[in-house]
């Protein structure tokens, strides 16, 4: 996408300490990895002919891919809705959806049975075209090319800005030749998710029964295209502060809380279709049942409904409870998605799974790479936009957004001048706690 004017690389040390923690535990995982590989599945996982599947899909591959939806949600509001408004959240989204999805792809490799099969993907007079994981798979796979595709103008940027001549002139030329084809590159960009997304969902319709009735409907698919969106518009919240608090990037309040409150309605949205639905089908008997299906069904609702009413009320302007709220968005849509796939799945008597230490490796492993990863590009290419004077802190970026513990408050309930700019700006006000711009 269109180059952003103050993003630049933050610098440092590339495998500082927190990094090399990091890559330690994607060390971990790499091992058991590679025994999984020589010794099979079965030696490191507990999945079984009853679950097929364990926490790699419903975690790495269904929540590492919503988190990863920000691209998908910010582009939407960026390129379809508001004519640029929300651009400077654009790249690091990108990354951060590249990154999750480039995981979740070789999570999906990792837990195959025959890996050696893949071939077939390349061969499509041998597809299965009935098949719902077909169209996840070639949607994913494209999608993964498209957002790195997506990238490409930080690298060209970079060139663009090099002290030496041959190099500069290269990435001034082909960014242009880029920025011509832009345009289809987020068309695809938004096609792709709305498949794939909506298909993760129609997918466990077909558990019919297995799945308790609170989850299971005819409306998965449109449940879990909306949860997308809403999860990756509040990643991207928890992102940018985490960005703001360890980097000293951009932060624009204003611009993040009306992003929130789009957010808002997503969220009611969400929460009114699965409660008609629920009535419509005659279940309303269900949540009179006190067992653990209603208290995790109770738990979703109030992540959705609480950081929906901060979202649509004043609160959505501070900081603290913007950030709250998008904290509690991931963590109830995540925990939809696991439900849904995994913790309220029954595959009948006989069958039962608790993932392995090995799989629980394999899991914190990649979210750890994707964490180091994220760091080293944003060292090495424009990702961000920082505030002068430039403050690095050894904390890494991602990371936070399990322990994040304060970010800086800003002023409560003052609200920054609107600036006026011409047609296709980067952005229309001044950000948040940042002096004039430049």
């Amino acid at each position: 996408m269109t180059a952003q004017a103050r993003a630049r690389a933050i610098g440092g040390p590339l495998l500082d300490r927190p990094m090399l923690w990091l890559l330690a535990l994607f060390a971990v995982a790499e091992a058991v990895i590679v025994f999984r590989f020589i010794d099979g599945i079965g030696a490191v996982s507990n999945m079984n002919d009853g679950y097929a599947w364990g926490i790699w899909e419903p975690v790495n591959v269904v929540v590492f891919t919503g988190i990863g939806a920000g691209a998908y949600s910010v582009g939407l509001l960026c390129y379809l809705l508001n004519r640029g408004h929300y651009h400077p959240l654009v790249r690091p989204a990108v990354l951060l959806a590249a990154i999750a999805y480039s995981l979740g792809g070789a999570s999906i490799v990792v837990a195959l049975g025959r890996p050696w099969n893949m071939y077939l993907l390349a061969a499509p007079p041998l597809w299965n075209l009935s098949s719902v994981l077909l169209e996840v798979a070639v949607c994913v796979i494209a999608y993964v090319c498209v957002l790195w595709i997506e990238m490409l103008p930080a690298v060209l940027d970079d060139a663009a800005r090099s002290p030496e001549r041959a190099r500069a002139a290269w990435g001034q030329r082909w960014g242009r030749r880029l920025a011509r084809a832009m345009p289809w590159i987020i068309a695809l960009a938004m096609l792709l998710p709305t498949m794939h997304q909506s298909s993760l969902g129609g997918l466990m319709i077909v558990a019919g029964p297995k799945l308790h009735p609170l989850w299971h409907t005819s409306l998965l698919p449109l449940l879990a295209l909306v949860s997308c969106l809403s999860m990756g518009l509040g990643a991207v919240v928890v992102l940018t502060a985490l960005m703001k608090h360890t980097w000293s990037a951009r932060l624009d309040g204003l611009l993040l809380a009306d992003m929130s409150r789009v957010n808002g309605l997503l969220l009611v949205l969400f929460a009114v279709v699965r409660l008609a639905d629920i009535a419509w089908s005659g279940k309303l008997g269900l949540l009179l049942v006190p067992d653990f299906h209603l208290a995790f069904f109770v738990l979703e609702l109030a992540l959705f409904l609480i950081p929906a009413f901060l979202f649509l009320s004043r609160r959505v302007r501070q900081n603290r409870a913007r950030i709250a709220g998008a904290l509690a968005v991931v963590a109830g849509c995540s925990l939809w998605r696991i439900d849904a796939f995994l913790t309220c799945y029954d595959a009948g008597e006989g069958w039962s799974y608790w993932p392995s230490a090995g799989e629980l490796a394999v899991t914190v492993g990649m979210a750890a790479l994707g964490v180091a990863v994220f760091i080293l590009v944003s060292r090495l290419l424009p990702v961000v936009e920082l505030q002068e004077p430039v403050v690095s802190t050894s904390v890494p970026a991602a990371v936070a957004a399990f322990v994040l513990s304060g970010p800086a408050e800003a002023a409560q309930g003052q609200e920054a001048p609107r600036v006026t700019a011409g047609p296709g700006a980067a952005a229309t006000r001044p950000a948040e706690g940042a002096g004039a711009p430049g």
